[in-house]
């Protein structure tokens, strides 16, 4: 209004034309300076009080083409902006035609799409032309058009073609304004819009301007009623037709129309790329503006449908993605679709199934609380019938970040299920699930560590389920595991502490279960044997590389390196690339790689400097071979001593000290390192050997800690520190400790230098009190003597004499003497046997170490025959020396004096010599002792590892096959694991018969003496005996060596038995039923069996060749009863047929399901109760260690000895 309240008016009347024709304006400066006059009074006037009239003029005059096409940029933006006031002043109506409103919009496009360039003159004009359309609402105008289609499409193409980041925030919402009423007015929006909106959220799009995404979002978020049926029918035309294309694609191929296929072949890639990229709109479109694809979902669900695996497959991954979008709300607002993409995990394509189950188990990441629901499902694809829908499974899993949510929404279920795949039959699946258990279980290690409960019960198991794979037995399981143990679970090379490292070692080490923690050690085992041998192969190298000439020997280096490559190389999944890297690797003659790994494997270097060597000696090698490094790689970290390390030593002591949680695992550990690496221990012993830690007032801590000093002085003799403090505490032990004290401790002064003057009177003490009945410590005494007997040979030789007479005719021939033990009882512990059977089983011990501590020449035939015939007494009669006495007594007894004897047969040639045939025959009899503990200990404590440690003859191997009538499946498949993995790859020398194969010969001369044969009943015995040499072949029979076992049991008729000639006839027997018995397996497996062509020989020591008198009298009828083959004929399916119960082991019983004793030592698993086997000190012996190699492969849990 004017001050007098009238309406405004123009008073400004431009001049613009320099005719009345108005086409040609007048001169530009002149024509800026009316423009600029004119759009700064139009910008001052009102909508509200302006006369419009006074507009009239100006308002056709800025019409004029010559204006509105003007060469000169910035006349056009004064005409637009003034034009722009006057539609504002107008509004709502327009002073204009269609066809005038339409040339003036062009002319607003036109200039809007030079909003880009900010740096320009006239920019701040085009910047108000914006402002004034977005505020006036001025594109309404374009919706009244009759073809308002294109300068619609215009708008959009140009305004999203100006946006940048860049640009102020005000202008873009300015545009988004603008765009929005170009939405909201029209009845219907072009297709060229919905096009240009959905670029903006393509990939491409999103990455070269973020800003136009971003626009596209807001607008459509803003406009979601409006776009929702055009976003649909969009979709619906790609989808359908792409659809069809394929269809038709395949009728072409099916029809057998190649030409036209092939043709077509292109428009059905075509068509599959349209899909992915809807598809991926649609995806794009749920994490910006969702609410625009309300029709779209139930679309999907449709796809979820199809006989197109192709459509199937990118619904399920849309909808999947979708879900972990939106989860729990999408879900719900579309039951339906969520209850069928659920279906979709049965899919008859692996493809869709693949798809369904990376998208499900990415829920637990993004949706935990929805992914609650798929914990079965995801459970069902572990164990698909397709590998590779398992493999992705896995992969899924390793994949996840464990957050408290996610480790709350996985199922136990699901990780026991991934578990049971990390022994897939697939390599490819198992490393997957290997892996994803082990990344898994280094996110969530800080709960187990804090000992929470739930991660306890959900995740605590993941360390023994990896270790129990050893029981498996493949290299590439065994290199996956051994790489992951280094890796996510101790994950050392990111802990940069000792203190924590071997916190972490002993938390993993803790939560093993027994037969896991078998399986652990296993593999520090497999490392030390890949240690020795590589150590081997290095010295091999040197010396090639210092005598190359096969003159110098260098031929015979050669073949020796080229056979320990092949050892080494066994051990490790691609034998032929190693086995091939290693001889390369031998030629290298390169003292510095040599060196590095050499030093890596040094069991004297800590974490750091073994790190150190393994990088540098790498580096020198890719330097000088580059294409080994990749295969021998393996090989240097496998022998890497990093899990087990001296650096860890002193905290490991510490825990022991200082009880706690971990106090037992640290000495597991503890013991195992004095076992293996003791050099490990070297600089520690001042720990070990702190007297403080032996004056504590746990007596079972004592213990413990006094066994861990005598595992180590066994490992390093000669080695114990010795100190007043330590000698007196020591001595006192023998003097006045329990048994294991005074045991152990006896051990520990014999093994200090300079103390041989304490060893003789502390014998002294004992001898002089050995016939005190009423002495309370007799047995402790007795203990402490077996060690001085051995390991202080020269201050017990003086009572020996004395002694061993003592000891046999006073002790051992003692009268019955009552004890605690109840008779009830199949089996107890040597603790309950009372002091006199204590005391008769040291007795014996002490008598045997008498013995092994002299030296050869020192012994005396009469020294020897004593030992010798009491043992062999004991032995022979079931543990007694005479009439009467307790049945537990004599069970442990016996179970000593076998073991006696056996160190007996182990300690060297001279008394290997001295134990006759009949003693083979009476020990093995010991495995078929009616005693479970009695003839478990003795075969799988005492038997089988000194025949895996080659430290006892061959001629006891037959008597492991007598466990062929063992009740208890675990002990038979111990024994078949120790032969097939063990004793069948002895060899005398390489290429001759191992030593399982040649003793078929020495097991039949066995079962011809075995107390079970009766003569007067030929046809049950053969029905008894044959599951003896069944079990055998079983064991050791092959394609490679059938022929062979045939031979050796057909050599048998030209030998005869060595003493009792019905021995031989039974012999013969023998030969026969193994020969029809190998015959049987060979037809049942389609093996042939070929002539033998080597010459075999028997055993002299049980065989001698007949005469050739002999020979030509020799019966041609069968021996064996033709009863016997027909009978067996008629029984089907000859692996199982039942077996009668020998006469002899008739009694045999099962192993007792409740244990004696348990440890009552806080925070210590309680062992199987076999303390009593040896206890005496089989931690001096290395038995322990090769029985537990020894049971690796069955679920049998021999414990180890105290």
């Amino acid at each position: 209004m004017t001050e007098d309240g009238g309406p405004q008016r123009l008073s400004f009347e431009p001049k613009l034309f320099a005719n009345v024709a108005q086409k040609k304006a007048i001169p530009i400066a002149e024509l800026y300076k009316q423009l600029k006059k004119l759009s700064k009074e139009l910008n001052g006037l009102e909508q509200e009080t302006v006369d419009t009239q006074s507009l009239d003029s100006v308002t056709r005059q800025l019409l004029a083409p010559s204006l509105l096409r003007h060469k000169e940029s910035g006349v056009v933006a004064y005409v637009a902006c003034c034009i722009a006031d006057i539609l504002r002043l107008y509004a709502p109506e327009a002073p204009y035609s269609d066809d005038e409103i339409k040339a003036v919009f062009n002319v607003f496009i036109d200039q809007l799409q030079m909003l880009g360039d900010s740096n320009s003159q006239f920019f701040p004009l085009r910047e108000y032309l914006l402002t004034s359309l977005a505020t006036v609402r001025t594109p309404a105008l374009v919706a009244m058009l009759p073809d308002s289609e294109e300068i619609i499409s215009r708008f959009f193409t140009a305004l999203f073609g100006v946006v940048s980041p860049s640009q102020p925030h005000n202008i873009q919402m300015q545009i988004l304004d603008i765009l929005q009423q170009l939405l909201e007015e029209p009845k219907t929006v072009p297709q060229d819009v919905i096009d240009v909106i959905l670029l903006q959220f393509t990939k491409r799009r999103q990455q070269d301007n973020p800003a136009t995404h971003q626009l596209a979002s807001d607008l459509a978020n803003a406009t979601t009623d409006i776009l929702q049926k055009y976003i649909y029918q969009y979709f619906n035309d790609v989808i359908v037709s792409a659809a069809q294309q394929r269809v038709g694609q395949r009728q072409l191929e099916a029809d057998g129309q190649q030409q036209r296929a092939r043709g077509g072949a292109a428009a059905g890639n075509d068509s599959l790329d349209d899909l992915k990229s809807a598809h991926y709109l649609i995806l794009e479109l749920n994490k910006s503006a969702p609410g625009t694809l309300l029709n779209v979902v139930p679309q999907l669900e449709e796809e979820l449908g199809v006989d197109d695996v192709d459509i199937r497959t990118l619904a399920t991954g849309v909808l999947g993605e979708m879900f972990a979008e939106k989860g729990f709300t999408l879900a719900k607002r579309y039951e339906s679709t969520w209850k069928t993409w659920k279906g979709r995990r049965a899919d008859t394509s692996a493809v869709v199934r693949i798809q369904w189950i990376e998208h499900a188990i990415s829920l637990y990441q993004h949706q935990p609380q929805l992914s609650r629901e798929l914990n079965e499902y995801i459970v069902e694809k572990l164990c698909d019938i397709d590998d590779k829908v398992r493999q992705v499974a896995c992969h899924s899993l390793g994949l996840l970040e464990m957050s408290a949510p996610v480790q709350a929404a996985i199922g136990e279920n699901v990780v026991r299920a991934l578990g049971d795949r990390c022994k897939d039959r697939k390599p490819a699946v198992r490393s997957e699930a290997i892996i994803a258990l082990a990344t898994i279980y280094s996110q969530v290690f800080e709960e187990l560590e804090q000992g929470a409960a739930a991660a306890q019960a959900k995740w605590g198991s993941i360390p023994s389920t990896i270790f129990m794979l050893r029981y498996i037995n493949d290299p590439d399981i065994d290199s996956k595991v051994e790489s992951i143990l280094t890796g996510a679970i101790l994950n050392f090379a990111k802990i940069k502490d000792d203190r924590s490292r071997c916190q972490r070692l002993l938390v993993v080490f803790d939560s093993l279960t027994a037969k896991a923690r078998s399986g652990f050690f296993s593999y520090m085992r497999r490392q030390q044997d890949i240690i020795r041998l590589t150590d081997v192969f290095l010295a091999l190298c040197e010396k090639q590389g210092d005598s190359p000439s096969a003159d110098n020997g260098g031929g015979a280096v050669d073949q020796q390196l080229r056979m320990l490559a092949v050892k080494i190389a066994a051990c490790f999944p691609d034998k032929a690339k190693v086995e091939s890297s290693l001889s390369q690797l031998a030629n290298l003659h390169d003292a510095e790689v040599y060196k590095g790994l050499r030093e890596t494997m040094d069991p004297k270097n800590d974490i750091k400097a073994v790190r150190k060597y393994q990088k540098s000696s790498l580096k020198r090698l890719s330097g000088l071979a580059p294409s080994l490094l990749d295969t021998t790689a393996p090989l240097w970290k496998c022998v890497g001593l990093t899990t087990i390390n001296r650096a860890l030593v002193p905290f490991l002591i510490e825990h022991v000290s200082g009880g706690g949680r971990f106090v037992a695992a640290a000495e597991v550990l503890i013991s195992y390192i004095t076992s293996v690496f003791p050099e490990m221990l070297r600089s520690s012993s001042a720990e070990l050997f702190d007297v403080t830690a032996l004056q504590v007032a746990d007596m079972t801590a004592t213990e413990e800690r006094l066994v861990l000093m005598v595992r180590f002085a066994k490992a390093i003799p000669k080695s114990v520190p010795r100190s007043t403090e330590l000698e007196n505490q020591l001595a006192a032990f023998v003097r006045t400790g329990n048994l294991k004290q005074a045991k152990y401790a006896a051990y520990l002064i014999t093994q200090m230098d300079g103390a041989q003057s304490l060893c003789a009177a502390l014998t002294g003490d004992v001898v002089d009190n050995l016939d005190n009945r009423h002495l309370e410590r007799r047995a402790p005494s007795f203990a402490a003597l077996s060690r001085f007997a051995q390991y202080a040979p020269n201050a017990f030789s003086t009572y020996s004499d004395r002694v061993s007479q003592f000891l046999v005719q006073s002790v051992l021939m003692a009268g019955p003497v009552d004890d605690r033990s109840d008779e009830t009882e199949d089996w107890v512990s040597r603790e309950a046997l009372g002091e006199a059977g204590v005391t008769k089983v040291y007795a014996t011990k002490i008598l045997t170490n008498w013995l092994l501590g002299l030296e050869r020449q020192a012994l005396t035939r009469d020294g020897v025959q004593l030992v010798l015939g009491t043992l062999r007494q004991l032995v022979r009669n079931g543990g007694a020396m005479q009439e009467g006495g307790s049945v537990h007594e004599r069970q442990h007894l016996l179970l000593t004096a076998a073991g006696c004897m056996l160190k007996l047969a182990a300690a060297g040639p001279h008394f290997e010599k001295a134990l006759n045939t009949v003693d083979v025959l009476s020990l093995g009899l010991v495995v078929q002792n009616p005693c479970y503990e009695v003839r478990s200990t003795f075969l799988l404590n005492k038997l089988l590892p000194a025949l895996v440690a080659q430290r006892i003859h061959v001629r006891f191997i037959p008597a492991v096959f007598l466990v062929a009538y063992e009740p208890e499946p675990a002990v038979r498949e111990n024994v078949r694991h120790a032969v097939e993995q063990r004793l069948a790859l002895m060899r005398p020398t390489p290429g001759s018969p191992s030593v399982v194969e040649d003793c078929i010969c020495r097991l039949l001369y066995v079962l011809a003496n075995h107390p079970d044969w009766d003569d007067a009943q030929p046809l049950p015995t053969l029905e008894l005996f044959a599951p003896y040499i069944e079990f055998y072949i079983n064991c050791v029979c092959l394609a490679q060596n059938v022929s062979l076992l045939f031979c050796y049991a057909g050599e048998i008729k030209a030998y005869r038995s060595k003493g009792d000639p019905v021995v031989s006839h039974r012999l013969y027997i023998l030969s026969e039923l193994a020969q029809y018995l190998l015959r049987e397996k060979s037809l049942a497996a389609n093996w042939p069996v070929n002539v033998y062509p080597g010459r075999l020989t028997l055993p002299a020591d049980i065989f001698e060749p007949l005469p050739e008198a002999d020979k030509a009298a020799m019966p041609r009828a069968p021996f064996l009863d033709p009863e016997f083959v027909t009978r067996r004929a008629k029984t089907p399916a000859a692996g199982k047929r039942s077996r009668a119960k020998p006469v002899g082991v008739g009694k045999i019983g099962k192993r007792r399901q409740k244990p004696v004793a348990a440890s009552k030592r806080k925070g210590k698993a309680p062992a199987n109760d076999h303390s009593d086997e040896d206890e005496d000190m089989e931690v001096v012996d290395d038995d322990d260690e090769v029985a537990e190699d020894v049971e690796m492969s069955s679920v049998a849990e021999t414990s180890d000895e105290d």
